[in-house]
C-alpha cells in the first residue's frame, strides 16, 4: 500500500465524522470561509450519539448516522437549505445517502456541505473513487450490429475428390501393373530361394591356406583374384590322367587374366598338409594330381602355392561327368570353337566358330582323342575350361532365369557337381565365369607350364612322370604374381609356334626318304615275357594286345593300366633286355624303345595314341618297316579361316 492510498483512506474516515456532525446540527447558513488549516492525520472517536444506521433486516451501513428521533416517536423531517431542493426523506429499510467526503478549505466556496459538487466546479474531480491497480480486462465483447459476422467454413475437397474419376482405360492398367510388381516380386522371391538353397547344397570343403608361408609377396596379390578349378573324371581317363587343373588369375581391374595349366603327371613337391579326415599328412614327392587323389583339396591347393607362390583365394571342384548333364539341362549351350592344339585333341571335336552344343557332343569335346599330342594335360584342361564357363555363361541369361524349371534342374544338377572352399559363393562363380567370358583375344593369355622331360621313370618306381622347366616355371609365375601377364619370351614362343605350323601346312610335302634297315632279330618270341599296360583312354585295349602277343608266342606277364601319361606306344627295357625288346617292337609297328633301371630286367609294352596292331615277326632276317602313308596335299583354298565368335 502506497502513502497516497495510505492518507485518501484516513481522509475518507475523517469525512464521514464530520458529514454526521453536519447532519445533526441545524444550520441557519453556510460557514464563513475558513483559512486552511494544516492538519495531520486523525484517530477517529467514538461519540455515544454515534451508531450506524440500521437498515430493516439488514447490517448497518458503515458511516451512516442513525437519525435522531423526535420525544414523541415521529420521524424527524429533512432539513432544507434555501434555494435547494429538499432531501429525500429517510424511508425505513433503506440505506442513507452516505455522507459527503471531506472537502479541503481552498475548495469549499465551490462544495456546500452535505450536497453533491456542483456540476461544472473545479471540484468535481474530487469526488473520483481512490485509484486502484489497473487490471488487465478481458476480451471486449463485439457490439450488437457493429460486430463483421464470421465467414462461413470453406470446404476442401479431400486428394481422392479432387482427383478426376478413372477412366476403364487407366484402371485396367493400374490392374494390370499392380498385377505385373506382385508376379516380378515372387519370380525375385522364387530366385533368391532358390539360389539360397542350392548354395546350402553345394559340397563345401576346407581347402584354403592363404596365409601359407609358400605364398610369395602377398601384398602385390591383394588385389587379383586367382581361382584353382580343379576337373575330376575326365571322360574315358582314369588315375591321374582323369584330373584337369587350371590356375586362373584375373587382375584387380578384371580387364585381363592368365590361365595356366598344371600336368596331371608334373613331378612335384607337396608340403604338409590337412587330409579331409583332419590328419596331418606329411610332405611328399609325387605327381601333382596324386596330390588330390591321396591328399584332398586342402592338399592340391598347398602343392599349387608350393609351386608357383600365387595365393589361391578361390576353389572350385567340377566333377567332368556329370558337366554334359548341366548342359542338357540348359537346352545345349553356344561355344566359340577356335581351332587349335587343344581343340584337334577332342576326341569329337565341333565344327570352328559359333557351334551349339548338346550333353553328348560336349562329352566328345571333353574327352581327349588317340593323337598323343596331350601329354601335359593342357589340352584336356583349356578344353574343361571354355565349356564350363559356356555353361555357367549360359545359366545366366535372360532366357534360362526366366524358366524356373531349367534353372532349377541346373542348379540341383551342378550342386550335385560342384565343390567350392567355404569362402566362395555362387556370386563369386558368377564373377569368375563373367569375367572369362567377358574378356576376349590378348586379354586371356593361355599357357602349360614349361616341361623339360617326358616319360621319366625315377629309380625304385614304374610310374612315368613330367618334369617341369623349374627355372622358366618360376619365371612365368612372378611375371604373373607382378603384373598378371605372362612373360615376354612365352609369348614370343607362342606366336613362332604359331607362325611354323601355319608354314608347314603350306610348304610342299618332300618326298620321304627310305629308312636304313635296322639290324637282324636274335630273340626268338618264345624266349620273352612281356607285361602289357594301357596308356590310352579305351578300356581293355592291354587284354587285347596281349592275346595278340601270346597268337605270335609272346609270353605274357602283368596286364593293366599305364598310372602316368604317355603320347605314343613305349617298349621299356631294363639293363640286358635290349634284344628281346627289340622284337617286342618289331612285333608292335610304331612303338619306340626306352631303356628304364625302375624295370629291372623285364620287358615292358605300354600302349600309347597310334597303337594299330601286332604283326608277326622273323627271327634273324629282316626286321619289316612300317612307312607312315603319305598325306594327302593340303587345299590352300581349304584351310580355315580366321575364327571369331
Amino acid at each position: 500500500m502506497t502513502v497516497e492510498q495510505l492518507v485518501a483512506r484516513q481522509g475518507e474516515g475523517v469525512g464521514r465524522r464530520r458529514a454526521s456532525r453536519r447532519a445533526a446540527e441545524p444550520r441557519a447558513e453556510a460557514p464563513a470561509r475558513r483559512a486552511p488549516v494544516a492538519r495531520g492525520p486523525e484517530t477517529p472517536v467514538a461519540r455515544p450519539d454515534e451508531s450506524p444506521a440500521v437498515r430493516a433486516g439488514l447490517p448497518p451501513v458503515p458511516g451512516a448516522a442513525r437519525p435522531a428521533r423526535p420525544a414523541g416517536g415521529s420521524t424527524a423531517a429533512p432539513e432544507v437549505q434555501p434555494g435547494l431542493p429538499p432531501l429525500p426523506a429517510l424511508q425505513p429499510g433503506l440505506p442513507p445517502v452516505p455522507a459527503a467526503d471531506p472537502v479541503p478549505a481552498p475548495l469549499l466556496p465551490a462544495v456546500q456541505a452535505g450536497l453533491p459538487p456542483v456540476p461544472g466546479s473545479s471540484g468535481a474531480s474530487l469526488w473520483a473513487p481512490a485509484e486502484r491497480p489497473s487490471r488487465r480486462s478481458g476480451p471486449i465483447p463485439p457490439l450488437p450490429g457493429l460486430s463483421v459476422p464470421p465467414a462461413p467454413p470453406v470446404e476442401r475437397p479431400t486428394r481422392a475428390e479432387a482427383r478426376p474419376p478413372r477412366s476403364p482405360g487407366r484402371r485396367r492398367a493400374v490392374r494390370v501393373a499392380t498385377a505385373l510388381v506382385a508376379l516380378l516380386g515372387i519370380v525375385v522371391l522364387y530366385h533368391l530361394a532358390l539360389y539360397f538353397y542350392v548354395d546350402q547344397r553345394i559340397d563345401r570343403v576346407d581347402a584354403l591356406a592363404t596365409d601359407g608361408p609358400e605364398v610369395l609377396a602377398p601384398e602385390l596379390q591383394d588385389a587379383a583374384e586367382t581361382y584353382l578349378v580343379v576337373g575330376t573324371g575326365v571322360p574315358g581317363q582314369t588315375g591321374a590322367a582323369s584330373v584337369a587343373t587350371l590356375v586362373a588369375s584375373v587382375s584387380a581391374e578384371g580387364d585381363r587374366a592368365v590361365l595356366v595349366s598344371v600336368p596331371p603327371t608334373a613331378m612335384i613337391d607337396t608340403p604338409v598338409c590337412r587330409t579331409p579326415d583332419g590328419d596331418l599328412r606329411n610332405p611328399v614327392t609325387e605327381a601333382f594330381a596324386s596330390s588330390l587323389l591321396d591328399g584332398g583339396p586342402a592338399c592340391m591347393v598347398r602343392a599349387v602355392q608350393q609351386l608357383s607362390g600365387l595365393r589361391i583365394d578361390h576353389y572350385l571342384g567340377v566333377d567332368l561327368a556329370g558337366l554334359p548333364t548341366m548342359v542338357d539341362a540348359l537346352g545345349g549351350i553356344p561355344v566359340c570353337v577356335i581351332p587349335s592344339e587343344a581343340t584337334a585333341a577332342a576326341a569329337e571335336p565341333p565344327p570352328a566358330g559359333p557351334s551349339q552344343l548338346t550333353g553328348s557332343s560336349a562329352a566328345g569335346f571333353l574327352a581327349p582323342g588317340d593323337t598323343g599330342t596331350d601329354v601335359t594335360g593342357a589340352a584336356v584342361a583349356e578344353r574343361a575350361q571354355r565349356l564350363l564357363t559356356s555353361t555357367l555363361r549360359g545359366a545366366m541369361s535372360t532366357d534360362t532365369l526366366l524358366d524356373p524349371v531349367a534353372l532349377a534342374t541346373f542348379l540341383n544338377r551342378a550342386s550335385d557337381s560342384l565343390t567350392v572352399d567355404d569362402q566362395t559363393t555362387l556370386g563369386d562363380l558368377r564373377e569368375l565365369a563373367g569375367s572369362l567370358g567377358d574378356l576376349s583375344g590378348d586379354a586371356v593369355q593361355r599357357a602349360g607350364l614349361p616341361v623339360a622331360q617326358v616319360g621319366y621313370v625315377p629309380a625304385g618306381t614304374d610310374e612315368a612322370y613330367v618334369v617341369l622347366d623349374a627355372p622358366a616355371t618360376r619365371s612365368l609365375f612372378d611375371t604373373v604374381i607382378d603384373d598378371t601377364r605372362l612373360p615376354a619370351e612365352v609369348l614370343e614362343a607362342q606366336r613362332a609356334a604359331q607362325t611354323a605350323a601355319s608354314q608347314a601346312a603350306e610348304a610342299p610335302q618332300p618326298a620321304p626318304e627310305q629308312p636304313a634297315g635296322p639290324p637282324p632279330l636274335t630273340a626268338a618270341p618264345g624266349e620273352i615275357t612281356v607285361d602289357v599296360l594301357n596308356g590310352t583312354a579305351t578300356t581293355g585295349l592291354a587284354g587285347t594286345v596281349a592275346d595278340a602277343l601270346r597268337a605270335q608266342g609272346f609270353g605274357v606277364g602283368t596286364v593293366g593300366n599305364e598310372e602316368g601319361t604317355v603320347n605314343e606306344t613305349v617298349v621299356r627295357f631294363g639293363p640286358g633286355a635290349e634284344e628281346q625288346a627289340r622284337t617286342v617292337a618289331a612285333a608292335v609297328p610304331n612303338s619306340v624303345l626306352r631303356p628304364s633301371d625302375a624295370v629291372g630286367a623285364a620287358v615292358q609294352l605300354v600302349i600309347g595314341p597310334g597303337y594299330s596292331t601286332v604283326v608277326p615277326v622273323q627271327v634273324g632276317g629282316p626286321v619289316a618297316v612300317e612307312t607312315a602313308s603319305q598325306p594327302a596335299p593340303v587345299d590352300p583354298q581349304r584351310e580355315p579361316e580366321t575364327v571369331s565368335c
